[in-house]
């Protein structure tokens, strides 16, 4: 992860089936998921890809998916979700979990920035969200977390449908 971190640019960019790599970063985090009773739902992802590095994509989606797993209560579920546009694709990852607290919204992708695991007490690194927006930046996408207005957390991954030949 370090050796990713540093770079500036994309090295090995191909077209990427989203529900494929959703699926992998699912499949991934299913026994955390069914240790704590999470119910994890996808939608709209076939038929859609994406241009961009796999492996990292990979570790973004895996990051946000066990975020909303930690912060997720036992028994609760978790939705993936993919909407995509003319210029874009919008790959949401919801929690229904306590949210985020007003005082970490602003921080909450500082580098060794953590909260607190609701079930457990306990924090984070303070790496992963740090690394997902990096890894957004190099595919000259963003990433935002924010409350939902329904309770929880949702996460979004904006990427492009097309990346620049420069990147």
């Amino acid at each position: 992860l370090c050796r990713h971190q540093k770079r500036s640019r994309l090295v090995d960019v191909r077209d990427i089936d989203l529900q494929e790599l959703l699926d992998e970063a699912l499949a991934s985090l299913a026994p955390v998921a069914d240790a704590r009773q999470i119910t994890v739902r996808v939608e709209n992802a076939e038929g859609m890809t994406l241009p961009g590095e796999r492996f990292l994509l990979h570790r973004a989606l895996a990051t946000l998916l066990a975020n909303a797993i930690d912060f997720s209560s036992p028994g609760q579920e978790v939705t993936l979700s993919v909407k995509c546009s003319r210029n874009h694709c919008d790959i949401s990852v919801r929690d229904q979990g306590p949210g985020i607290p007003d005082y970490a919204l602003g921080r909450i992708f500082e580098k060794f920035y953590s909260l607190h695991r609701p079930e457990s007490g306990k924090k984070g690194t303070g790496l992963g969200l740090s690394f997902v927006k990096e890894i957004a930046e190099l595919h000259r996408g963003r990433v935002e977390l924010r409350n939902h207005p329904h309770g929880g957390a949702v996460a979004i991954l904006t990427l492009p449908e097309k990346l620049s030949s420069s990147t």
